[in-house]
């Protein structure tokens, strides 16, 4: 069959940006799809048309590939599926959908990916274009759906499959599919179907950039059980590793096919145990990679000191803690099983063996009182100090697919629309305040936000001087090696986008204003 994948563009208000980075799991289909024997193309509206800005609905920055140069890029199809991970772009997704089905009106459209895997019924419902939605895990699916309609079989037969009745009077839920147990199994992901130059080439990643940048995905899954998180909505609570061998031979393969110097690791979860971490570390050093690597989210019971010498020896040199909360109160109602002084000391060691070192909190939690947030804002003010290099500070807000999303909408306290989805953007606009607490206005957390933000920043370069002057240097050299600096180029880029926008509305209105005085002076004339 015909399969065309589509990864939309992405979106941001305010001056935050967006990160335009390769996405893995449309890649990793696309892999599937191929190695299966069908005819597939990926269209990557993000990387196909890289360094393309604009605004739409007024205020909201679009990357990539506006939807009017489809037209030709598209060709004939069997089946289309689109990748929906985040909520927030749901409302220009669900119009991309729409604008693509006026070009393929007899395909099968399909959507997968996180937002989709949270409201199968409602994206069905909001956006008829659409055929049916998979949930959780997408390349077992994707594969006995594509068998089903190339032999013109039901649909009932596919596993994590939602879709309308014929009558469209009914929903029906396929039984839901368990996690792919061999992950060492799955093909490489189809880089080579994608325009990936075009981001090594500018060392594009969401996290610090340190050369030629691939994704790659050591784990899949999460043990855990965050009430705020929409992980286990997505993944379960499976936790699977891949064989390290497997992993540093991708490492490798990309070295040699891409010339890569730098990975970054997707993974939800990638340390749940001192042994795999150790292991992978072992198998790199054996080899001799002269490489750079990075980490999302870390357990802190996971790793000490001598496992962090062995990570900064394999050549990882950032770490992200989600910390949360200062407050263990505060951490026990949503279920995360941090440890806030455990999670200090561990920083300070990342610090003492040379890595760069970054903490996730998020403020305004059901639970959260002013003496809770004290204690977060103290914790902040200390890892500042003793030199951690960045922060990163979101206001709570109740996530399709999380635990607390599912209570507030039971409770009538969330009624899904186009504005709730935009709203999400909260998360990376500090202008726009928003609140879900009962102890804290949306002013007073915004407020809060960016006090937590500007003491940290503050007080560690102030502690750390050298840092100023070399923020500085690489800015104008057009070189991030800290997040900070990444945020930085990225909100010069939106003002640029947001000041071309207000130049190209100046000129419409310039020549909309000489065509009037134009008519109105022929009409005197005559």
């Amino acid at each position: 069959m015909k399969v065309t994948l589509i990864r939309p563009p992405v979106y941001s208000i305010g001056l935050m940006g967006a990160q335009v980075v390769p996405v893995l799991g449309i890649a990793y289909i696309a892999a599937v799809v191929r190695e299966a024997g069908h005819d597939v193309d990926v269209v990557d509206m993000c990387g196909e048309a890289i360094d393309r800005t604009e605004m739409v609905r007024g205020q909201y920055v679009q990357y990539g590939m506006p939807f009017t140069e489809l037209d030709q890029r598209l060709s004939s199809a069997d089946v289309v599926c689109f990748t929906c991970m985040f909520s927030q772009d749901w409302p220009f997704h669900r119009e991309l959908i729409r604008y693509v089905r006026k070009f393929l009106p007899n395909a099968f459209f399909v959507a997968g990916g996180e937002h989709v895997s949270a409201l199968p019924e409602f994206c069905l419902k909001d956006c008829p274009s659409l055929d049916a939605c998979v949930t959780g895990e997408g390349e077992a699916a994707m594969l006995k759906l594509l068998e089903v309609l190339q032999a013109k079989q039901s649909l009932s037969t596919v596993p994590g499959l939602v879709y309308q009745s014929e009558s469209r009077n009914e929903f029906i839920h396929n039984k839901a599919i368990g996690r792919i147990r061999s992950i060492d199994d799955l093909p490489l992901p189809a880089w080579d179907l994608m325009p990936i130059e075009n981001y090594l080439s500018r060392g594009l990643t969401y996290h610090i950039q340190r050369g030629r940048t691939m994704p790659m995905v050591a784990t899949r899954g999460c043990p855990y059980k965050c009430t705020f998180c929409s992980n286990p909505n997505m993944w379960g609570n499976a936790w699977t590793p891949r064989n390290p061998k497997l992993v540093a031979d991708e490492m490798e393969f990309y070295i040699k096919e891409y010339n890569a110097q730098n990975f970054v690791f997707s993974d939800l979860t990638a340390v749940v145990g001192k042994r795999y971490i150790v292991q992978l570390c072992e198998e790199i050093i054996q080899r001799g990679m002269n490489i750079t690597w990075q980490l999302p989210t870390l357990r802190t019971e996971a790793v000490d000191r001598n496992v962090l010498e062995l990570m900064y020896q394999a050549g990882c040199r950032d770490l992200d803690f989600a910390i949360e909360s200062g407050s263990k109160k505060v951490l026990a109602a949503v279920k995360k099983q941090n440890d806030p002084d455990r999670i200090f000391v561990l920083i300070k060691e990342g610090l003492d063996v040379g890595m760069n070192m970054s903490a996730n909190i998020v403020i305004g939690f059901p639970q959260e009182t002013f003496q809770d947030f004290l204690k977060t804002y103290w914790l902040v003010l200390k890892l500042a100090v003793a030199g951690q290099q960045e922060l990163n500070v979101f206001p709570f807000i109740p996530y399709p697919g999380s635990q607390l999303f599912e209570e507030y909408r039971r409770n009538k306290k969330i009624e899904l629309s186009d504005q709730y989805f935009l709203d999400l953007f909260a998360y990376a606009d500090l202008s726009k305040p928003t609140s879900w607490s009962p102890h804290f206005s949306p002013r007073t957390l915004s407020f809060l936000r960016f006090i937590l933000l500007s003491n940290f920043y503050t007080v560690m370069l102030v502690s750390h001087p050298v840092r100023i002057g070399r923020m500085v240097h690489n800015l104008w050299k057009g070189k991030t090696v800290t997040k900070l600096e990444g945020v930085l180029r990225r909100v010069i880029k939106n003002v640029k986008a947001s000041l071309r926008h207000t130049e190209q509305i100046k000129k419409s209105n310039y020549g909309q204003q000489n065509r009037t005085v134009k008519r109105e002076s022929q009409l005197a004339s005559k």
